[in-house]
């Protein structure tokens, strides 16, 4: 999180609190941004964590059907690349956070990553982040589960 000036978070709530937790740490402003939030999940109700992963494994070998809630898996990601192209386009060349969710962002990474956006969500954490190059998208490393990053960036 070293040389972020910027941090952009998806609407929904638990990003919002994830994103000012990082923003006060780091004494900079949240600029919420539409199109960052999860898959439409609308009406998919309590799953056990066994159907969630075999729906969400659907969900991501099945990108055009409908698996999981109301929103393909191409429709979330298109959302969610127009929203990420957006934000690099006015911030070019700076050091930006985004706090959105898992499965979008499984989705983007694999997208630019030779990657299975299964693999990389099976492995995230809560909290975690991944390091992108913001030309290329390329991931630096792997997903960094916990410790807080903010925290490690301050003890270092």
């Amino acid at each position: 999180m070293q040389g972020v000036v910027r941090i952009f978070s998806s609407l929904e709530p638990k990003a919002l609190e994830t994103a000012a937790l990082v923003a006060v740490r780091l004494g900079l402003v949240i600029e919420s941004c539409r199109g960052l939030h999860e898959n439409d999940r609308t009406g998919l109700g309590f799953l056990t964590h066994d159907d969630l992963q075999r729906r969400l494994r659907e969900f991501f070998q099945q990108p055009a059907r409908t698996t999981i809630g109301r929103e393909t898996a191409n429709h979330a990601f298109q959302r969610f690349a127009e929203a990420i192209a957006k934000i690099v386009s006015t911030e070019h060349g700076q050091h930006l956070a985004v706090v959105t969710h898992g499965a979008v962002l499984s989705l983007f990474v694999a997208h630019y990553n030779a990657i299975a956006p299964f693999d990389l969500w099976s492995r995230l954490g809560l909290p975690s982040y991944v390091v992108l190059d913001a030309d290329s998208f390329s991931l630096d490393g792997e997903a960094h589960n916990g410790p807080d990053p903010v925290r490690d960036t301050k003890e270092a």
